[in-house]
């Protein structure tokens, strides 16, 4: 009796688990190159947009529900953010994209080592150099995709950089229905984003069962490079039109090479016979991991839960062990379905659309994420930071924080590793901003990984409100960009969102912002020519009890931030952001207002970096 009873609780505990996780399917694909586009070549660029078009089409004729389980964490107390970190440090930013007459603005960017972004929104790619301030004219992702698309509205889009191959890749969406969905692959061919890509066409319905493909996300491994999409109904939205979300396996060598491209397409990744939804795939902190790589997701349209799934696709295309496993665990802070964020306009509102997970990071044996939520005790639209600890066992561990304002709607996060060592779990968090008085702009702030946050940076406010649909409830999203630099630890570039007037006939518009971010006192932002720029600065006089001067000679004009430390590195104030002119320059600045004692006066810009001690009597 003994033995049977003993049988059936270990027969149980296996059904139970294969309740938990079905296998999911796989399908093999092999996509010949398409064509090849040159970047600075497209001479020819209509720059096709449907005028406020909001995508994609906010209507639906089905509906999926999921009953969801209670909360496990109902009776929880939540707790105060400990802001003890020092400030991020704020360098190079500037307005990026002009808006491309569509929304959701949908920002992403990459940067590469050697300081060339791609930058891209719902209608249009940019292409900047950090180092030389200079910008290629804007190219639309109509003109960009020309060679391969039919003529259909491109939304959607995503880029990425390989650090290891010293390559981009840019991809976007195309069609709203099954017969025109494609998805529309660019792989450069060097680290010039100017010039030549090769172009691949992903089947927008995969499986051949009349749905097409919505909401792309992208993260690297050493070897491969893996797209998630959702699968959605014909006349259906996002929200309501779901069917199941499927991940892209692909090898990403051949594809820089042109070579046909070698995928693997995963579905069916279900849970309690439901799909997971939204998997969104976590990238490397510091450098690209692999071969396996994980997927984050949770229950974004519930009220109130405490649920998060890992999911994790083991080994790369082609081996015998290229399998997916799906582990629940239940975090120590609940989250929740986000509110309309406030904006100062009478009937406009700003929607954050639900808590799907947003962007995530491995370093350091953790997975950092973070998503929209509501702060619950004052109701504002808030950022949750998740922090997976354990990854690797089999039950890991997941301690969540809620980055709110009594004052502020904060939406819409983005999140990438910022530390220093195998021990430093810093991150840089940015999201955006609004409320009744402000308008729409964004901001960011660092953690630690343990609960410690810093100072909220404000990193642009807009000019105006946001209003271009018909409805009252704005788009604010449906993401911003977020990237490391790796060839510049703790360094982390951000693409965000501010309102602004577009022209007098559309006042009411949404652009891209893009700025370099940086822990702060610890790193020093920009140190190439920093030796040089020393030999031509000087302090005087020092010590002095009112007025201080600084002698700067530049070579090239560079836009400079002036900043006050106490001894500790603790930001006394920011004295000045602007652009400073070639050659030679004074800054003068009065320490009349603070005690007798010293401090640390920091300059610094893209190529820029001067520390002087400063003795005030």
């Amino acid at each position: 009796m003994q033995r049977f009873v003993y049988s059936l609780i270990v027969f149980c505990l296996i059904f139970s688990q294969a309740l938990l996780s079905q296998e999911a399917n796989k399908t093999y694909f092999s996509i010949p190159k398409q064509a090849t586009v040159n970047y600075s070549s497209i001479d020819v660029d209509y720059s096709p947009s449907l005028l406020t078009r909001q995508m994609p089409k906010p209507a639906s004729k089905k509906m999926i529900y999921y009953n969801y389980p209670q909360s496990k964490n109902t009776a929880q107390t939540l707790k105060p953010l400990q802001s003890s970190l020092s400030d991020v440090s704020l360098g190079q930013n500037f307005f990026a994209n002009p808006w491309g007459a569509s929304t959701p603005n949908d920002n992403d960017l990459a940067i590469s080592n050697n300081g060339v972004i791609v930058s891209v929104v719902n209608t249009n790619i940019l292409v900047y150099s950090s180092e030389t301030f200079s910008a290629s004219p804007v190219k639309s992702l109509a003109a960009f995709t020309s060679p391969v698309n039919s003529k259909h509205q491109e939304f959607d889009p995503k880029v990425i950089y390989d650090p290891n191959a010293d390559r981009f890749i840019l991809m976007c969406l195309s069609g709203f229905v099954d017969s025109t969905s494609q998805v529309i692959m660019g792989f450069s061919q060097t680290n010039d984003p100017n010039g030549n890509w090769n172009l691949y066409k992903l089947p927008g319905d995969p499986l051949n069962n009349n749905l097409w493909s919505d909401y792309p996300m992208m993260a690297l491994t050493d070897k491969e490079c893996f797209l998630t999409l959702n699968l959605l109904y014909n006349d259906s939205s996002w929200q309501t039109g779901f069917v199941e979300s499927i991940v892209w396996q692909i090898k990403k060598d051949s594809a820089y090479a042109g070579l046909p491209l070698g995928a693997v397409l995963h579905n069916n990744i279900k849970l309690n016979n439901k799909p997971l939804r939204n998997l969104c795939p976590v990238k490397g902190g510091s450098q690209l991991y692999g071969p396996n790589m994980y997927f984050i997701s949770n229950r974004n349209f519930a009220s109130q839960n405490d649920s998060v799934f890992l999911v994790e696709i083991k080994d790369a295309i082609g081996t015998p062990n290229n399998t997916v496993s799906v582990k629940t665990m239940v975090s120590n802070q609940s989250y929740y379905f986000p509110p309309l964020a406030i904006q100062p306009s009478p009937t406009q509102s700003l929607s954050c659309n639900d808590a799907r997970n947003l962007a995530a990071f491995y370093e350091n044996g953790k997975i950092q994420y973070v998503h929209n939520t509501k702060h619950p005790t004052n109701n504002r639209a808030s950022v949750y930071h998740g922090v997976i600890s354990q990854v690797t066992a089999s039950n890991p561990t997941v301690n969540g924080y809620i980055i709110s304002s009594d004052t502020m709607d904060y939406g819409y996060p983005n999140i990438s590793y910022a530390g220093l060592s195998v021990s430093d779990n810093t991150s840089i968090i940015n999201f955006n901003h609004t409320n009744s008085k402000l308008f729409p702009g964004c901001s960011a702030i660092k953690s630690d990984g343990a609960g410690n946050f810093s100072p909220v940076l404000k990193i642009k406010d807009g000019t105006t409100h946001v209003d271009v649909i018909t409805s009252n409830e704005e788009r604010w999203g449906d993401y911003t960009g977020s990237q490391t630099q790796y060839n510049k630890p703790g360094v982390v570039w951000m693409s965000g969102y501010h309102a602004y007037k577009y022209t007098n006939i559309i006042k009411f518009a949404h652009g891209t912002w893009i700025a370099k971010l940086g822990v702060n006192p610890n790193v020093v932002l920009n140190t190439a020519n920093q030796k040089r720029e020393e030999e031509v600065s000087k302090l005087f006089p020092n010590p002095a009890k009112n007025v201080f001067n600084v002698e700067i000679e530049l070579k090239e004009p560079e836009y400079l931030s002036f900043e006050l430390y106490d001894v500790n590195g603790k930001l006394i104030d920011v004295l000045l952001r602007d652009w400073i002119k070639v050659k030679q320059n004074t800054f003068q600045f009065s320490l009349q207002d603070v005690s007798a004692g010293t401090y640390i006066l920091k300059i610094s810009g893209n190529r820029t970096s001067i520390t002087k001690k400063v003795i005030k009597e």
